[in-house]
């Protein structure tokens, strides 16, 4: 079974090839809080990404830890055989499972973007598709 996008994305992934950055995510926030990173150098999302966060991505019902007033969104991505340089944006389910349907490996990437400041942060790495 393929796993899930967007909200129910954060459960666990059964497979493999699953990497989580929940771990990082909390350091670098903790850097941030006490002053050692400054607010510029973790609010640096790629304007594509900003895009694709402010146009299509779902939210996840939790606010920005960083300006604490907009709603976070996941972005998804794929790249693998047969798609796009920049890789596939990830939108619904359906288009998910389409992916790991298909013949060959994908590296999926989701990562949490604050559209008003910024913040972004690579959640998860997971594998999708037949071998």
């Amino acid at each position: 079974m393929a796993p899930r996008p967007n909200a129910e994305s954060r459960a666990p992934v059964v497979g493999t090839g699953h990497v989580d950055y929940r771990l990082q995510r909390q350091t670098i926030l903790d850097l941030v809080r006490e002053g050692s990173v400054s607010r510029a150098e973790v609010c640096d999302a790629h304007p594509e990404l900003l895009r694709v966060a402010r146009n299509c991505a779902p939210a996840v019902e939790e606010l920005c830890p960083i300006c604490e007033r907009t709603e976070l969104v996941t972005v998804q991505y794929a790249f693998g055989p047969r798609l796009p340089p920049g890789g596939k944006t990830i939108l619904s389910d359906r288009e998910l499972a389409r992916i790991d349907a298909r013949s060959g490996v994908f590296d999926c990437y989701e990562i949490e973007v604050c559209p008003t400041c910024g913040w972004n942060h690579l959640l998860r790495r997971f594998n999708v598709g037949r071998r």
